[in-house]
Parts: C-alpha cells; sequence; structure tokens
C-alpha cells in the first residue's frame, strides 16, 4: 500500500463534497444540517468509542510521550505567536483565532494516514506507540484551544476557569473524548448494543467530515488567506516532524523504530477535526479549511522524505 493510494481517496471524497457545493446540489441549508448531524453525532460516537476501546501499552516510558508531546506544544505556542502578532491584523487581535490557528498547524491526521502507513511498514509492533499517541492527542490539543478560545469570548481576555469548564461542556468532541477516555480508564466494559450502536453512527464520521471540508470551501474565500495557510502547512509539514526527529533521537535517544514512529505521525497533514473545532468557534474556518486539504496534499511528498530520513 502506497502513501498515495491511502491519501487520494480522502481527496476524492473533499473534491465530490466541493462540487457537490458549488454545482447547488446540495444547497447551503443542506451541508448545515449534514454538518450538525456529524458534528453533534456522527464524531462524537466515533471518538467515544475509539476513546473507550483503545488498549494501552504497559510498555510505553513517558520519554514516548515527551517526545512527541513537547515539541506538538511547541509548534502550537510558535504558531499561535505568528497568528497573533504577524498573520491577524484585526485591532486587538483574536485569540480564540490564533488559538484554532495554532491547532490547524500541530494537530495530526493520525489515524486516517498516520495509522495504515506506519502499520504496512512496521506491522502490530508500533500499535503500542501508536496508541499512545492516538489516544491523548485530540484530548489534549482539542481541550487546549477550548480553553484559550474561552478566554477571548465576549470580548474577555483573562482566565475563567468557570467559562472554561462551560465551554468544554458544550463542545460534544471535548466531551465524547474526556468521557471516552474515563469510560477506558475505569475499565468500564461497554454493552454490546451500546458498542455496536456507536460504532454504527461511527463508522461515516470521517467520510462525513472530510465531505463538509470539501464543500465549506466552495464558500470561502482561501485565496485571501494564502499566507496563513503557507505559515501553517510550513509548522505542520517541516517544522514539527523535525523538533520531533531532534527531540526523540538527539536528547531522548530512543529506539530508531520508535523515532520513526514517532516521527511519520508528527509529519501527517492536518487532520480534518481541527476543522470541526475552528467551525465551532467561528474562528479562522478558511485557514484551517485550507491548511486540511494543502498539507494533505504535500504530505505525498513530504512523508516519503521523511521516511528516508529516518528509516
Amino acid at each position: 500500500m502506497s502513501i498515495i493510494s491511502i491519501i487520494m481517496p480522502l481527496i476524492l471524497v473533499a473534491l465530490l463534497g466541493f462540487v457537490c457545493a458549488k454545482s447547488q446540489w446540495l444547497n447551503r441549508a443542506q451541508v448545515d444540517a449534514l454538518s450538525k448531524f456529524t458534528f453533534y453525532l456522527s464524531i462524537p460516537a466515533f471518538l467515544f468509542y475509539q476513546m473507550a476501546q483503545a488498549k494501552f501499552s504497559e510498555q510505553i516510558s513517558p520519554a514516548l510521550f515527551a517526545a512527541f508531546y513537547l515539541p506538538v506544544l511547541c509548534c502550537y505556542c510558535i504558531a499561535w505567536l505568528s497568528h497573533y502578532f504577524l498573520i491577524e491584523r484585526r485591532k486587538p487581535p483574536s485569540t480564540a483565532g490564533s488559538a484554532v490557528f495554532s491547532l490547524g498547524a500541530s494537530y495530526s491526521n493520525t489515524v486516517i494516514i498516520g495509522l495504515p502507513i506506519l502499520l504496512t511498514l512496521f506491522g502490530e509492533q508500533v500499535l503500542g506507540i501508536i496508541f499512545l499517541i492516538i489516544t491523548f492527542h485530540s484530548a489534549l490539543l482539542f481541550t487546549l484551544t477550548s480553553a484559550i478560545s474561552s478566554f477571548s469570548r465576549n470580548g474577555r481576555n483573562s482566565f475563567n476557569g468557570k467559562e472554561i469548564i462551560k465551554q468544554n461542556l458544550k463542545n460534544p468532541l471535548v466531551v465524547s473524548i474526556s468521557t471516552g477516555l474515563i469510560v477506558n480508564l475505569l475499565g468500564i466494559e461497554l454493552p454490546s448494543i451500546l458498542a455496536d450502536g456507536l460504532m454504527l453512527m461511527g463508522k461515516p464520521a470521517i467520510t462525513l467530515a472530510l465531505f463538509i471540508l470539501g464543500a465549506s470551501l466552495s464558500y470561502y474565500h482561501v485565496r485571501d488567506k494564502l499566507f496563513a495557510i503557507g505559515i501553517a502547512s510550513l509548522t505542520k509539514l517541516v517544522l514539527l516532524p523535525a523538533l520531533v526527529l531532534l527531540t526523540s533521537q538527539v536528547w531522548l535517544q530512543l529506539s530508531s523504530l520508535s523515532v520513526t514512529v514517532l516521527v511519520i505521525l508528527s509529519a501527517c497533514p492536518t487532520g480534518v477535526n481541527a476543522y470541526l473545532i475552528a467551525k465551532s468557534h467561528q474562528q479562522e474556518q478558511q485557514t484551517v479549511a485550507g491548511t486540511v486539504v494543502v498539507t494533505t496534499l504535500l504530505s505525498m511528498i513530504t512523508i516519503p522524505l521523511w521516511l528516508l530520513l529516518v528509516v
């Protein structure tokens, strides 16, 4: 299985969404209804099920976690500063917009692209490392983005713990991830009927998210956001995997297999769920949508280059 064969179906689904919306085969109200179903039902069911059923490996050390997430947080901060001081032209700049932009520049499509590539190359021996990253990936970055975004809600740029909790409880993605993780950590076994229902509800989640992404691009003037998309894409595809490589290989001196897995996961394009977060916060939707598409296309070139460097 080649990297192109993994990525091209994602592009085709997004392209179909774009064509359907651009041609008015689906009008704006229909796309919005489909988006509502995806964001409030299908994606939460998918995330909750995946978190509740995730298998953890006892052999994984904290060094693996640090080797991936320290660079991720570093890139998140760099992207936030870049957007707040260089890209954002509003006065004063939007804290929430910068947070959503940072998510688009640091959130990897680990499940749809990273997982099949690594399983094809190395088999099930890498599942322990992959599950460690995937399990906390969305939970950390979505919650962080929601927390920062709440600072500027209603024009206030100050910390408000109650407001952060309130806004996170309103976000179905954050709630589904958090509750799924709690179920997993408590060792609660889901009844088969509930598990099967969640699995059925979650099956079309990624396909729908990609379709809506493509449809949404037909409404946005992405051309006005090319500079921001370029900065986010460069951060995501070049800076993040480079920092992961330095952290895991030079500083923490992990095994070659661990280094390869972490670098490829970090080199994956921006995950489509980042767009759903942008849509829920009504911030930088054009930029994040464009970043998802551009990084997905460019990753057909950059991922093989990173593989050549680390394998």
